[in-house]
């Protein structure tokens, strides 16, 4: 019987020496993994956590969560991550979904009730349980971004979890000699399968502070040992906003992956010229996985598209009931061996070549004068000018019953003027915002996605705000 954890125990047994993970500065081998783990079972158990019950864990750092997860495992319950700066009342929302016998953070947190487990933990003094050998047992509540609404939520079970590592092991193939960066909170699922593939291949993780700054990512993205990274769209478009003298930015990189949602066509185009010729883009979703990816050379001749569906995942584009043709927008459709007719939520088109492109969310759809087009266009189109940072739309019902449009901008107040002229220019009149709103941060969640929720709520408090 295959799960998860057996896997990693097994891996972290045979690299007892080996270092496997560099935190600020400090690097821990398989042993020293063990041991913390170890203290970390010992801690749970005395609170009680066991069999069947399913354990919150707040993201505060990455490597205590990781450690706190496999503490579960061993002790045969599941667990879910949320990231440390998801507002209390969606932290809420969570522990109604999923009734936690227990939620674990590494440090205090304002109006949540946790149990603190913090970074460094005194040895265990007990053997640890036997490793559980149920591989249909739950391992792990996958969830979606959230970006639009309430996350949807999957089990997966320890089976299943081996097969993601397997299956993510496969894809790294010889890139496994390398570093990976890890830069994103466990609260996007698609990490949380990074750093256990890594364990299990014995490959160095980079990790950085989940808060940190544009050079500090940019300072680890040059460490000579490093080959792979995945980071949000918003995060790439910054790095290729920075002065640069020699073209790549980072040489030694064989894999810089866009997650969390489709980057514009030219931060693609900007990251492969810019950053490394690498550079790639993945369309997944939760349950599904990688639907599609494309990359750097593929990317210079069709900057619009995702890539190709990633064998076996077949793609159908449909309106209502019918299948478009080439070249047709409408919802995107996704067949895999393990899920049928899956709807991620997306519209797109296939090109006559099977090329996907994914022009925006369903619920991005907007209407004026009873003419539809979709919200990503005017992000798009915004984000365009130089020094807008990032940029969101919250749409009201008008007294006509359409939209009326508030455009949210990361930027200076003093390149109104600019982006006044800059929209007028590329769009039509139609699509316009009724209003342009300047904020100093736009609210994202742990992929790199805008926080839909915490943008309207945003909106109703520039809506509010006195006029100075």
């Amino acid at each position: 019987m295959t799960t998860g954890l057996g896997e990693i125990v097994r891996a972290l047994e045979c690299a007892l020496d080996q270092p496997l993970v560099e935190y600020r500065g400090q690097y821990f081998t398989g042993a020293v993994l063990l041991a913390r783990v170890h203290a970390r079972v010992a801690d749970l158990r005395q609170m009680g956590l066991k069999q069947g019950d399913t354990a919150l864990i707040i993201v505060t750092d990455n490597l205590s969560a990781i450690e706190q997860l496999l503490a579960c495992w061993y002790l045969g319950a599941a667990g879910a991550f949320v990231d440390f700066r998801a507002p209390t009342v969606r932290i809420n929302e969570w522990q109604d979904r999923l009734k936690p016998a227990l939620i674990i953070a590494s440090r205090p947190l304002a109006g949540v009730p946790v149990h603190v487990q913090p970074h460094e933990l005194s040895p265990a003094a007990e053997d640890l349980p036997r490793l559980p050998e149920d591989p249909e047992g739950i391992a792990l509540y996958s969830s979606s971004s959230g970006s639009t609404g309430l996350p949807s939520l999957l089990p997966v079970s320890q089976r299943r979890i081996a097969q993601v590592i397997d299956e993510r092991c496969l894809e790294i193939g010889d890139l496994a000699e390398g570093a990976m960066l890890a830069a994103t909170s466990l609260g996007y699922s698609a990490s949380v399968h990074r750093w256990l593939s890594n364990l299990v291949l014995g490959r160095l993780t980079v990790a950085l502070d989940l808060v940190h700054g544009l050079d500090e990512l940019d300072a680890a993205l040059r460490h000579a040992n490093v080959v792979e990274a995945a980071l949000p769209p918003a995060l790439i478009r910054r790095l290729t906003a920075l002065p640069i003298d020699m073209a790549p930015r980072y040489p030694q990189l064989r894999r810089l992956t866009s997650v969390g949602g489709p980057a514009l066509p030219h931060d693609k185009l900007a990251a492969v010229a810019k950053l490394t010729p690498c550079y790639e883009m993945t369309y997944s979703a939760v349950g599904i996985g990688v639907i599609a990816r494309i990359t750097g050379p593929e990317i210079v001749g069709r900057p619009t598209s995702c890539g190709r569906p990633k064998d076996p995942v077949q793609v159908e584009i449909v309106a209502g009931n019918r299948i478009c043709a080439a070249g047709e927008v409408g919802e995107i459709v996704v067949t895999t061996p393990r899920v049928q007719q899956k709807k991620p939520g997306d519209l797109g088109w296939l090109d006559a070549d099977g090329y996907l492109h994914v022009v925006g969310r369903v619920q991005g759809l907007l209407c004026r004068n009873g003419v539809n087009f979709n919200a990503e266009g005017l992000i798009s189109t915004a984000l365009g000018l130089p020094g807008v940072e990032e940029a969101g739309i919250v749409s009201l019902t008008d007294a006509d019953g359409g939209d009326e449009i508030h455009l949210i901008v990361q930027a200076a107040q003093d390149l109104a003027p600019a982006l006044t002229q800059h929209m007028r220019q590329k769009l039509p009149a139609a699509e316009q915002p009724d209003q342009v709103h300047f904020c100093a941060v736009i609210p994202l969640n742990a992929a790199g996605k805008i926080d839909q929720r915490l943008l309207d709520q945003l909106l109703k408090e520039l809506l509010n705000a006195p006029v100075i």
